[in-house]
């Protein structure tokens, strides 16, 4: 997965997500609870919306912050509450949230920015060595760094790599399945 490289800890380098996963994700979920897939579509496509701070030339940027969210989801939900609307504006910050949620794993992300001023990392493995002494290694860690928002002059971006397609086929291809059977039942 080879998004643009980007800085870490110790001279280490991460690759971003893919936009193409930051939407499968909320898509099989929501799809999984029931919601109908053209609905589910529309919905997870809001989980890119945070990648679209590339445009800044700044990647994880103020729509990488739950706070943005929050400030644009706040003032909707009671409108929505009153027309009906609010499992929509829920299933929205949902969306959005899963893509923060995926790069808190992938790298360090300003989560709480402007409210906290430190970038997060959640890092988690478990990795097994067999030999004749079998070895496991489990990490779990909260890294933090100082947010430095910094443009860049680059951008060599794929929209999916061999490994995201096939997790997002595997993920979006139950839904898919289902709209087709029911299709050829009804014809």
């Amino acid at each position: 997965m080879t998004w643009p490289l980007e800085h870490t800890r110790a001279g280490e380098y991460y690759s971003m997500v893919e936009p193409l996963l930051h939407f499968a994700v909320p898509f099989a979920a929501f799809t999984a609870l029931g919601v109908k897939p053209k609905k589910a579509f529309l919905i997870s496509l809001l989980a890119l919306v945070p990648d679209l701070d590339v445009l800044t030339q700044i990647h994880r940027f103020y729509f990488h912050s739950v706070i943005p969210l929050i400030i644009a989801a706040a003032p909707l939900i009671p409108v929505a509450a009153r027309y009906g609307y609010s499992r929509v504006v829920g299933l929205a910050s949902l969306s959005y949230a899963t893509h923060l949620f995926l790069d808190l794993f992938n790298g360090f992300t300003p989560i709480l920015w402007p409210l906290y001023s430190q970038n997060v990392w959640l890092i988690s493995s478990l990795n097994v060595h067999l030999s004749s002494s079998p070895a496991y290694t489990l990490q779990i860690a909260v890294e933090m760094a100082p947010i430095v928002f910094k443009k860049f002059t680059s951008l060599d971006a794929p929209l999916f790599t061999s490994e995201g397609l096939a997790i997002a086929v595997v993920l979006v291809a139950p839904a898919v399945m289902k709209q087709l059977l029911k299709r050829s039942k009804s014809i």
